[in-house]
């Protein structure tokens, strides 16, 4: 995010090679009737040399310009057993440092499970920017 005179702005958004279909599930409203499209230039920005400094611009562009950094993340519902298919997505805000180091710690989760563990400690206050249901 980057900072304006209203307030914060997404700057730049760079997805992982990889995106489950659980995930692609919350991208569209009816999933058996789609034509499952979602994120497939994504992968492909990952597999040749034009993508790559494409996104490795993007990179040093949040680096210098950005002064929050958030990771989308989403969860795995097919590890919990319950009915729902459809993955839950979630902003995760990186704080501490510099946006380098931010950007580093954040292109260092691409792609890797996140636990709560990991996250929150036992008895830690949370700071909730934003809950909606719809």
């Amino acid at each position: 995010y980057i900072e304006t005179p209203r307030g914060l702005r997404s700057f730049k958004t760079i997805f992982a090679q990889h995106i489950s279909d659980e995930c692609k599930r919350r991208f569209y409203k009816n999933w058996y009737r789609c034509k499952k499209k979602a994120h497939i230039r994504t992968g492909q920005k990952w597999a040749d040399d034009d993508g790559k400094q494409m996104i490795e611009s993007d990179f040093d562009k949040i680096t210098k310009y950005c002064s929050v950094v958030r990771l989308l993340c989403h969860t795995q519902p097919k590890l919990f057993k319950l009915k729902e298919k459809k993955a839950n997505i979630m902003e995760i805000q990186i704080n501490g440092g510099e946006t380098a180091d931010k950007v580093a710690y954040a292109r260092s989760l691409l792609e890797k499970p996140i636990s709560v563990k990991d996250l929150f400690a036992e008895n830690e206050m949370l700071d909730v920017i934003g809950v909606t249901k719809g």
